[in-house]
């Protein structure tokens, strides 16, 4: 029998009977769900109900353990993953150039996402081409991708559809689901390495938590404020990171860091204005300095690395 009325009980009764769902609920309802015995209107009531309260790091990661159990190895160091799009405002993503720049230094780099229709924002989907990174049709192909070039960008829907269509659900009912912190943590390719970029305040935290639940001594993951919600660092904020590794969850507050002597001649393919080629550079290597910081634990050494990094990239292109 299905566990879907248990779950909704427990999360829906009145406010002093209440409980969130534990880890193992959370994993069992999901993979039920997965498996076609929960029905979606069943399932958005959970998810509606889990979302009003705040969903916790067993739920989420019970979730994600449910999704992780049907994924095959595709095999990367670094999961990317890719879902808020940025404002017009904020510049194109330039997150992509960060991803194939640590590709290019031998990184192996999945990136996965979903493009909303409705959300009238930059989304990685429509760049790829411009900066070369292919895009897989499935996870099989992704694997061959990344063994031919380390980068690749596989969509949400050719891995996890289902997780596809409960992000849809905002449409029907107007209110975002936990399903939206469950996919930036799907990590389909079981890289050791991940980053986490998310906007509204104690997410940061929570998804530093939701990977140390899921994987405490498999990765090592930064999680902090990203711009317009992305994956990618902003230079111009101070704020607190969290990283989760095989030693727990720890909390870093770095200040506003923004290199003031860098080459503007670099004329990126993604379409960026002369104006905002200073904010690019240094969103590059701060967004590529996060990721190393999860190997080096040392930000100095992590932004000097893809300081190099940079100027290999622009000398190269120069050439």
């Amino acid at each position: 029998m299905s566990s879907i009325l248990e779950c909704i009980r427990t999360v829906g009764r009145g406010e002093r009977g209440r409980k969130p769902l534990s880890f193992e609920q959370a994993y069992k309802v999901m993979d039920e769900y997965l498996d076609g015995q929960v029905g979606d209107d069943q399932m958005a009531m959970l998810m509606m109900l889990i979302r009003v309260q705040n969903e916790t790091k067993q739920e989420i990661a019970g979730f994600v353990s449910a999704f992780q159990s049907r994924m095959p190895d595709i095999g990367a160091d670094i999961d990317w993953p890719c879902y808020a799009g940025k404002r017009y405002s904020a510049g194109p993503p330039w997150q992509l150039l960060a991803a194939k720049i640590l590709a290019d230094n031998g990184y192996k780099v999945l990136l996965h996402g979903y493009k909303d229709p409705t959300m009238d924002r930059l989304h990685v989907e429509d760049f790829l081409e411009k900066v070369g990174i292919e895009t897989a049709k499935d996870a099989k192909q992704a694997k061959s991708i990344l063994k031919k070039h380390n980068i690749a960008y596989l969509p949400l829907a050719h891995f996890a559809p289902q997780a596809e269509t409960m992000i849809g659900w905002k449409q029907r009912y107007g209110l975002r689901t936990p399903i939206n912190t469950v996919v930036r943590a799907l990590n389909p390719s079981k890289a050791r390495l991940g980053l986490r970029g998310s906007f509204h305040p104690g997410f940061q935290q929570l998804h530093a938590e939701v990977e140390h639940e899921i994987g405490k001594t498999s990765h090592a993951v930064i999680s902090f404020k990203g711009q317009s919600g992305e994956s990618e660092y902003n230079p111009k904020v101070s704020q607190t990171v969290w990283m989760s590794s095989t030693e727990g969850v720890e909390s870093y507050y770095w200040q506003e860091r923004q290199l003031d002597e860098i080459d503007n001649s670099y004329k990126c393919p993604l379409g960026t204005s002369v104006e905002q080629r200073h904010l690019m550079v240094n969103t590059i290597i701060e967004t590529m300095a996060a990721v190393l910081f999860t190997e080096l634990q040392d930000r100095d050494r992590a932004i000097a690395v893809a300081d190099r990094y940079w100027h290999q990239f622009i000398g190269a292109e120069s050439r």
